[in-house]
């Protein structure tokens, strides 16, 4: 008797879309030795799984039969950061999301679990084997990716006759390369794509060039042309430091720079292509891409059925679906698993307790939620009196192994030494790099014998002077764009000419920020790091540049401080009206990227047209005051929620990019709806509409006519703060961040990169 196949569907067809036909039909066509694959267009049909091809991903998920898991291949379907959050909600929803670009992976593992995919190999030359050295220079591509190469080559033209294959306008057969817009310094032959052309001209070219764009998507760009090129015998040269560059230089491929010809152009080179090329033919067949997509869809598959077995076992009563309570009735996540033969070393250089930061309680509550975990973890940090660092209480949340210095023994290369002897007596599988400045590098040094992560909390490295990216301007701050890794002398001569905090100041002076040495040290601690781990995919997007392999990772926040639901018999503080809608603003009134003069200025706006709401301003008050504002002074962290929880509205006025507003999410998880500016990682943490409302930053008549608007609604700020609420749960708890996140970090520390079969 045949057993049958799994029904597996696989959409929405395109025909005659160049993606479609090769992630979609042609490997759809290779699963179905394995699988009943049927292709689909509009809807998705019930199935065992289905599989959605980068079009329509919202639209195919709102027709998706109940129970239905579903694997994602986004492909370079997205051209912005903000575009893959605005589908979080459906991707949430996602089994597997299987990315074609390394790079692509942070940008969607906190919303489904990710795994990288080669294309399987479908236009190269039909058979490998050297070329004359006077052949041409082939690019293929789509006309819109074309403008970066012609920029490149009007400014440096090649040795050889260029020849394009592209999609010209009307289908013509050919155009003159001054109409693309070349200006005739260079021999160019241009014709219209065709994919039988396109493997001749693979077989009738000698070298290869591809010169990216610097646009989200270009950045992105799955590396199946140059991995093609290579494959058929191509000599590549590409611009260095690219995604696509990094990924080959992973599987031991190094690829030439356009700007080193006489190595893109070398016999020692053209060899390391043909053999390189030689173990592409045979890793990445049609067959073997198929057989990797099949494992993916196997796993899927075999934990569905063990999720189904366990909820509707009736051999064991005990768990069967009418014992379950409702909260069982939704698979929770995973409780932590232990891993008592993991150490962690946490290094900080910037550490107090109480708090002088949020980067201080970060670090406090990574060590207490990896231990709690199961894993061996110790917190090293310096102190250094002159500078009031590593001052820690008695009676500190963590236990602390503190490394004293005199001031004779303040420098660099010493405190690195100490640091490293230190950690190394404790030997740890891995390190992870927590608060510290521009120091970061050092520590890395440091450590370097062991796989460290660097934890960046907002900009630190990329900007010297106040790790945000921003100068002070005639009317406040202004933001800027440049950066250390790339401008070290611009950046250099900017703290120059702005001095901020003298902290900051003896930090870089320590650090030797602005020399040689230090640049140098600075990529390369980067280069080296097993990851760098930021707040929000658009802070990723600046550091994927400079390394290997960035990660989004939350700070996560700690549930016992937010219980759900709330104290029934919990007293509100006095100071808040209950006949009054009250508008809580926990921050700094006098740190001018808080914002708080812009929501002065709108409350009292809308003071003279109503007077039914207040607000209330975690601090001591100033000398002149409103009579809407309520100032009731600092609180602790302990005391901070409860006064969410008698709040009506939180606001978050925030002028410059921040990494993530801790205030937004714990008034979040306190219930609690969220107005605040959109920028930085606040459209990570608040939903627009959903859990709050987003207001351009510093620009008073947007928050005035949304606030007013909220002040008018209070069910829907009721909604929006039960909707916070899930968000927090689903998102920032702190157990779930390192099952999520850490858990799958350390455990790859074992596990190699490549994905080849």
């Amino acid at each position: 008797m045949t057993e049958s196949k799994q029904h597996i569907c696989i959409g929405p067809i395109y025909h005659g879309i160049g993606f479609w036909e090769w992630t979609g039909k042609e490997l759809g066509e290779e699963l179905s030795q394995y699988f009943d694959i049927e292709f689909f267009a509009d809807s998705i049909p019930h199935c065992d799984l289905a599989i959605i091809v980068k079009y329509d991903f919202p639209q195919l998920m709102e027709t998706r039969p109940a129970d239905v898991p579903i694997i994602y291949c986004p492909v370079d379907r997205y051209g912005f950061v903000r575009d893959i959050d605005r589908d979080g909600k459906k991707l949430f929803q996602c089994q597997q999301i299987i990315t074609h670009s390394e790079s692509l992976r942070k940008y969607f593992h906190s919303y489904a679990p990710v795994e990288y995919l080669d294309h399987h190999l479908r236009f190269i030359s039909k058979s490998l084997a050297p070329r004359p050295e006077e052949d041409p220079i082939l690019w293929t591509g789509i006309c819109s990716n074309l403008p970066p190469l012609i920029e490149w080559v009007n400014q440096n033209p090649l040795p050889r006759e260029l020849w394009i294959l592209t999609n010209l306008d009307q289908e013509a057969s050919t155009v003159p390369p001054g109409k693309l817009g070349f200006n005739g310094s260079q021999s160019v032959h241009i014709e219209n794509w065709t994919p039988d052309k396109h493997i001749k001209w693979a077989e009738l070219a000698s070298c290869a060039i591809d010169i990216k764009g610097t646009d989200f998507r270009a950045r992105h760009k799955p590396p199946t042309k140059a991995i093609e090129c290579i494959a058929s015998g191509l000599s590549l040269a590409m611009i260095s430091g690219s995604s696509n560059v990094r990924y080959l230089a992973k599987q031991g491929f190094e690829v030439a720079s356009v700007e080193d010809q006489d190595f893109w152009f070398s016999n020692e080179y053209r060899k390391r292509t043909l053999e390189f090329g030689a173990e592409l033919r045979k890793r990445l067949s049609r067959e073997n891409i198929g057989k990797r997509f099949k494992m993916l869809i196997d796993r899927i598959l075999e934990d569905e059925s063990s999720k189904s077995k366990k909820r509707f076992d009736v051999s064991n009563p005990s768990e069967n679906f009418a014992s379950l309570s409702p909260q069982q009735e939704k698979p929770n996540h995973q409780q932590p698993v232990s891993h008592p033969h993991q150490k962690i070393a946490i290094v900080s250089f910037l550490y107090n307790w109480p708090s002088t930061g949020g980067g201080n309680i970060h670090t406090t509550e990574l060590v207490q939620f990896l231990t709690r975990a199961g894993y061996e973890v110790q917190h090293f940090c310096v102190r250094y009196d002159p500078w009031q660092i590593g001052q820690i209480e008695a009676g500190a949340p963590i236990q602390s192994q503190i490394l004293n210095f005199a001031p004779e023994d303040w420098k660099a290369n010493t405190i690195r030494n100490r640091i490293r002897r230190t950690v190394r007596e404790w030997g740890p599988d891995c390190v992870l790099i927590t608060d510290s400045w521009n120091f970061k590098p050092h520590l890395a040094d440091a450590v370097n014998e062991f796989p460290y992560f660097l934890r960046m909390q907002a900009l630190e490295c990329l900007c010297p002077l106040n790790n945000l990216q921003i100068l002070p301007g005639p009317q406040g701050v202004i933001p800027c764009e440049n950066n250390q890794f790339i401008n070290p002398e611009t950046c250099f001569n900017c703290l120059v000419k702005n001095r901020s905090g003298q902290l900051h100041q003896l930090e870089r002076q320590l650090s030797g920020v602005g020399s040689t040495e230090y640049n140098e040290l600075l990529q390369q601690s980067f280069q080296n790091a097993e990851a760098v781990l930021v707040l929000n995919p658009t802070i990723a997007a600046q550091y994927e540049s400079f390394c290997d392999r960035v990660e989004v990772v939350t700070w996560g926040m700690d549930e016992s401080r937010f219980p759900w639901p709330p104290p029934a018999d919990e007293q509100c503080p006095s100071e808040i009206s209950e006949s009054k809608v009250s508008i809580i603003f926990a921050g700094l009134i006098h740190e001018p990227i808080k914002g708080f003069p812009v929501l002065l200025a709108v409350c009292e706006q809308l003071w003279k047209t109503r007077q039914d709401f207040e607000l209330i301003v975690t601090s001591d008050p100033p000398q002149e005051q409103d009579e809407f504002v309520k100032y009731v002074g600092w609180k602790s962290q302990a005391e901070l929620p409860r006064w969410y929880r008698h709040s009506d509205l939180c606001v978050v006025p925030t002028v410059v990019p921040d990494g993530l507003s801790r205030t937004s999410v714990e008034a979040m998880a306190s219930g609690l709806a969220v107005i605040a500016s959109n920028t930085g990682g606040l459209p990570f943490s608040v939903s627009d509409q959903k859990t709050g409302l987003l207001c351009e930053p510093g620009v008073a008549r947007d928050w005035t006519s949304k606030l007013n608007q909220l002040l008018d609604d209070p069910e829907q700020l009721n909604l929006y703060g039960e909707n916070g609420r899930k968000q927090y749960e689903e998102r920032f708890r702190w157990k779930d961040v390192i099952e999520r996140d850490y858990q799958q970090l350390f455990n790859k520390l074992r596990q190699p990169l490549g994905n080849f079969i």
